[in-house]
């Protein structure tokens, strides 16, 4: 349950109190949790905690797939940066640049005909976040959207090292554990800096 002590830790730094804490966390399924949160915490503090927790990529591989555009984006616009990311991408990751000047992220992993999840999370004991896109059978299963404000996290923090596109969460659209596999994951994401 290292996230849920995570998660823990970064209420206790925004100054949530010992009681409120408690009663969020008096159970440890991370699914009442999260709802637990979204009751009793103001919405910009969920983000800001979840956000913290947002899991980094060690993958080498990962990194050899992408390229840092580094001073190279120095001449592009920001649709021509988006447009040679995605050509880079899988058919599982798309960009969109909004009108608003936001960027859509969507990820489309499929199993089963279905969206997943790549979270690997413990929910409880012998459940992960992954498998609750999947399992329709999981008690309280359906996971609240700001959880995937983790996720949103790490995807916003790899934009920025990758590319040199700094982001702010903006908004979580949908996603797999919400939706039951349903709807992909996708966020839309404020552009704070691209140069």
């Amino acid at each position: 349950m290292k996230r849920i002590n995570q998660i823990k830790r970064k209420l206790i730094q925004c100054g949530i109190c010992e009681n409120q804490i408690n009663d969020i966390f008096d159970n440890g399924d991370l699914t009442r949790i999260m709802r637990r949160m979204d009751e009793f915490i103001v919405p910009n503090t969920v983000q800001q905690v979840l956000d913290s927790c947002a899991c980094r990529s060690k993958d080498d591989e990962q990194d050899k797939q992408h390229h840092n555009l580094g001073g190279k984006n120095e001449n592009k616009t920001l649709s021509e940066i988006i447009s040679h990311i995605n050509s880079m991408l899988g058919d599982y990751e798309k960009i969109n640049l909004n009108a608003d000047n936001t960027l859509t992220v969507e990820w489309s992993f499929i199993n089963n005909k279905k969206y997943c999840c790549q979270c690997l999370v413990t929910v409880k004991e012998g459940v992960k976040v992954s498998e609750l896109a999947l399992n329709s059978n999981i008690d309280n299963s359906v996971m609240p959207l700001s959880y995937c404000y983790c996720c949103a996290g790490s995807c916003r923090r790899y934009y920025h090292s990758k590319y040199g596109i700094e982001l702010k969460t903006k908004e979580i659209v949908s996603s797999p554990i919400n939706s039951k596999g349903e709807k992909p994951c996708s966020f839309v994401f404020e552009i704070v800096q691209w140069r």
